[in-house]
């Protein structure tokens, strides 16, 4: 080294430049040394590791908000899910070869305590030093087979390396991303969709009022779907958002009164045969009961008349409130004790009717609650206009319900399909009843005048569901539903997980820290660990430039140091020197246990 110039600084393992500088005052060449204490040492071990460390937490709270943010969405589109799987492959990998590394610099330092603790050859102190590659850990294993302590020791380590990159494989079992099966997992967009036909009812792909089809169809259809309704489930409402935020089980809805009933219009996907996943829509069709009345028959004024079903085949019952007075007809077979027999009277068809008609949507509807032995009752009859009315917010023809489809559904629980003609009238009659027995849901023993305009709204509403839900189907704009994915999370497994990759890294750190703590800890840098080589490896000369690892060890052990049966004789320890303390690995190192105190002494090193 030139007398005179100045000399580069040695640079320390944690990459800063060295404050052990001393300049002799002679103007002699610059002693470059440095202090060695072991809580100083831990403290740039722990700076070290920290950022490894904190890298691990910063990335396993990234996989808890990505997996947070994608459990808290009911649906995940096809490419969300290509977005959650790219993010999340990274985080993984990511959080693998940040494990990967944070052994390494792990193994880095402890390599320094192995050697210390013991003497080794040449070839074992080589794979020891380069202990950071499983590779070299593997062949140190292989070779010291008759050692049970290094053979043990590698094993816990690669064992170790394993279990870690383990645990980060693991995450992807805490959680599945799941095809979704019903309308809860949908993403909507624009296109073509499948939707009822609510034009009339259907029949075989038919519309039932056609001119050239026969008018019972419809109506006999109007009354088969509103028989319907008591296998249908029905959830309450206060308001039409609450229809809006209901589950898809529900499939009509009611008033908490029950003097309105409410049916939601879906839009399917036409790849959705099954109909499994529908959009519901903010289309909705209502029916209530206007003001009904109860009337009794008046006494000893009931007779019968004559019909195409046989003589003295109708009952006239005559009737009054006090205030109005009217008469209806009804079949003897639609009559019986204890019984309720609901009654269309008009004239023309419901479509067509105009007598009976309350509205254009509406028409009007009458129940004979008969006495009996079982209920002890007296006969009454009720009198209920029921309403049907249009869509709201519709946006396309094929979403109306006409007029006449309406009026239908309001008398539907009435209807036969029969018609009732007065013998020698060629002109048919649809007055029409239908009979329920009691117990059965539609009876109305005990109820009032609005409870039993109530059972003739809801078999309406049933009536139109089942319309919507069995018509055939036609093809429109809408919103078109994509079934999607849900990500089904095992949170107390990944919760657990994580804590445990966290906790264990930190663990290792503290480990890692206590167990340096003895040894004087080089650094990392391969010109460090040429110099503390140096006096072993420099017996060689100038030869041997092109030999491979083994080859050199071998050379050294067998040749420089005469150890021919390979017994261990190289250590990395403490020697004086003429300046000081000096650190190396050779032989004849004072190891750490034949140290004061079995640690290397602290001071200046040469």
């Amino acid at each position: 080294m030139a007398r005179g110039k100045t000399q580069p600084l040695l640079q320390d393992r944690s990459g800063n430049e060295s404050d052990q500088i001393e300049e002799h005052k002679d103007g002699n060449a610059q002693e470059l040394t440095r202090t060695f204490n072991p809580r100083t040492q831990a403290w740039d071990i722990f700076r070290q590791q920290f950022w490894r460390l904190l890298f691990t937490a910063v990335l396993v709270a990234l996989v808890i908000i990505t997996l947070t943010i994608y459990d808290n969405r009911q649906a995940i589109a096809h490419k969300d899910k290509n977005a959650f799987n790219t993010i999340t492959t990274i985080l993984n990998l990511a959080l693998g070869l940040n494990f990967l590394e944070a052994f390494k610099d792990m193994a880095k330092v402890l390599r320094w305590r192995v050697l210390a603790n013991r003497k080794f050859t040449v070839r074992e102190t080589d794979l020891i030093l380069g202990g950071e590659s499983l590779v070299k850990l593997s062949t140190l294993m292989r070779e010291s087979m008759k050692k049970p302590l290094t053979c043990s020791v590698c094993a816990c380590w690669l064992a170790l390396n394993l279990l870690a990159q383990a645990s980060v494989a693991i995450i992807s079992l805490t959680y599945s991303l799941d095809n979704g099966v019903d309308s809860s997992t949908i993403t909507t967009s624009s296109g073509m969709v499948s939707v009822p036909r609510v034009d009339c009812y259907y029949n075989n792909g038919v519309c039932t009022t056609d001119p050239d089809q026969p008018p019972e169809i419809a109506q006999n259809e109007a009354h088969a779907y509103g028989e319907l309704t008591q296998g249908l489930e029905g959830c309450p409402y206060t308001t039409d958002e609450d229809i809006f935020s209901s589950s898809q089980d529900c499939q009509y809805f009611y008033s908490n009164n029950r003097q309105e009933f409410a049916y939601r219009f879906a839009e399917y996907n036409p790849r959705d045969r099954r109909r499994a996943y529908p959009y519901q829509t903010q289309r909705l069709i209502k029916t209530s009961p206007g003001q009904c009345y109860q009337y009794t028959p008046r006494e000893n004024d009931t007779y019968f008349t004559d019909s195409r079903d046989g003589p003295q085949s109708m009952v006239v019952h005559r009737f009054s409130n006090g205030t109005d007075e009217d008469l209806i007809e009804v079949s003897r077979s639609k009559t019986a004790f204890d019984s309720t027999t609901y009654a269309y009277i008009g004239i023309q068809a419901p479509q067509n009717a105009s007598a009976v008609a309350c509205g254009p949507r509406c028409i009007w509807v009458y129940a004979i609650r008969f006495n009996g032995t079982v209920t002890h009752r007296g006969t009454d009859i009720f009198k209920c206009p029921i309403t049907v009315s249009t869509v709201t917010n519709t946006a396309d023809p094929a979403h109306f319900v006409p007029n006449n489809t309406a009026r239908m559904a309001a008398a539907s629980i009435a209807l036969t399909g029969r018609y009732t003609n007065p013998i020698g009238d060629p002109m048919k009659h649809w007055q029409q009843y239908q009979l329920y027995p009691y117990g059965s849901h539609w009876e109305t023993d005990t109820l009032t005048p609005q409870e039993v305009g109530s059972r003739m709204a809801e078999f309406a509403i049933g009536s139109l569901t089942g319309m919507a839900n069995l018509n055939k189907h036609t093809t429109i704009p809408g919103t078109l539903p994509t079934l999607g994915f849900h990500l089904s999370v095992k949170w107390r497994y990944v919760v657990a997980l994580m804590a445990c990759i966290t906790g264990v890294h930190c663990f290792l750190v503290g480990l890692i820290i206590f167990i340096a703590r003895p040894v004087a800890i080089p650094g990392d840098s391969n010109l460090v660990t040429a110099r503390l080589l140096q006096g072993m490896v420099s017996k060689l000369g100038e030869k041997g430039g092109l030999l491979k690892g083994k080859e050199i060890a071998d050379a050294i052990q067998w040749e420089v140091l005469g150890s021919a049966d390979g017994r261990g004789s190289v250590g990395y320890g403490v020697r004086d020197g003429k300046d000081g303390m000096v650190l190396e690995v050779g032989e004849g190192m004072v190891s750490r246990k034949e140290l004061p105190g079995g640690r290397f002494p602290d001071g200046e090193y040469a």
